[in-house]
């Protein structure tokens, strides 16, 4: 059951973690120096169950900031979970999420009240500006950055549809979008090592497919640390191989087995588009797109097994058809 006030805050931001102590600290500084423009807000912390000082560093920003920051530990690791569990814990109308290595300008608070204040719009976020730690490759060009979220759609106001919806490190909802489409999906999201992720896309895809509207807005932006070790060859392939199955789940529960043949003829075409170029950029691309395809093919073998097809619940209507990529 999701947690209902008649009065609190305006925004819940819902910052999940775990085992990043010295990352939650920098952020929640920088959060909680944030313009709130008169805008009551709250900063939930939901701890995902560490095992190191993180809980601790985050019980003690609390007890510094009684009337802005709570705490809770979501036991069941994952992140889906964590998200899920501040859902049903906050207070505010709007949900917004960043990641506890973000770092939102002054202004973002009220750029993203701002926009959601329209209640035909269900989904917002921001552009996401990296913050590189260490140095460079040669190699990281602009084909890799979305994979890292690196992501900006420049100054306007935009509309956004699939597959091109604000990133999880800088998301924000209407409390209405889960009322009327549900949490998000335990199928999908960051869970231990495992690089698992979409679980923004599929329940932007659900408002969607429902008539919500989701925009991109320039107005809440944020920094975002990238971590040297997200920046090596090994770690890009991994996440192009979970980046199709990811996409296979979501082919799958929205489209059946007609979008997850769609998703592969396109996943190969893709992959085999890679073939030309003799740079380490391009031999890492084309290395990492046939990750995406391989891994979206053994999906296909066992996903439809394991995983239930969406079906919405009465509240949120009839949804528009929908397959992949057309």
């Amino acid at each position: 059951m999701i947690h209902t006030m008649s009065s609190g805050p305006e925004v819940s931001v819902i910052v999940c973690t775990r085992n990043r102590s010295r990352l939650l600290s920098d952020a929640c500084k920088s959060m909680l120096e944030m313009e709130a423009r008169g805008r009551p807000w709250e900063l939930l912390i939901v701890d995902n169950d560490s095992t190191d000082d993180t809980l601790e560093l985050a019980r003690s920003i609390e007890r510094a900031n009684p009337e802005r920051v709570r705490v809770m530990v979501e036991k069941e690791v994952g992140l889906s979970a964590t998200r899920n569990a501040g859902i049903r814990a906050a207070h505010g109308p709007i949900l917004a999420f960043l990641d506890d290595d973000a770092f939102p300008d002054q202004g973002w608070l009220h750029g993203i009240a701002e926009v959601l204040a329209n209640p035909e719009i269900f989904c917002a976020g921001g552009p996401v500006d990296p913050l590189f730690q260490g140095e460079l490759p040669d190699w990281l060009d602009d084909r890799f950055l979305p994979y890292l979220t690196v992501w900006d759609k420049g100054p306007e106001m935009l509309p956004l549809t699939y597959n091109e919806y604000p990133r999880g490190a800088n998301i924000a909802y209407r409390r209405e979008a889960f009322e009327r489409f549900g949490l998000f999906s335990p199928h999908l999201g960051r869970k231990g090592r495992a690089l698992t992720s979409c679980e923004e896309i599929e329940l932007c895809l659900r408002i969607e497919r429902g008539g919500g509207q989701i925009v991109y807005t320039p107005a809440a932006r944020i920094r975002h640390r990238v971590d040297a070790g997200r920046i090596t060859p090994e770690w890009m392939v991994k996440r192009f191989a979970a980046q199709g199955r990811s996409e296979a789940i979501i082919h799958w529960q929205h489209a059946g087995l007609a979008g997850m043949l769609r998703g592969l003829r396109v996943y190969l075409a893709n992959a085999r588009r890679t073939e030309k170029g003799s740079s380490t950029a391009d031999s890492l691309y084309r290395r990492s797109t046939r990750a995406t395809f391989q891994a979206f093919l053994m999906a296909c073998f066992d996903v439809p097994l394991r995983i239930p097809r969406y079906h919405p619940p009465p509240e949120a209507g009839s949804p528009k058809p929908w397959l992949p990529f057309q």
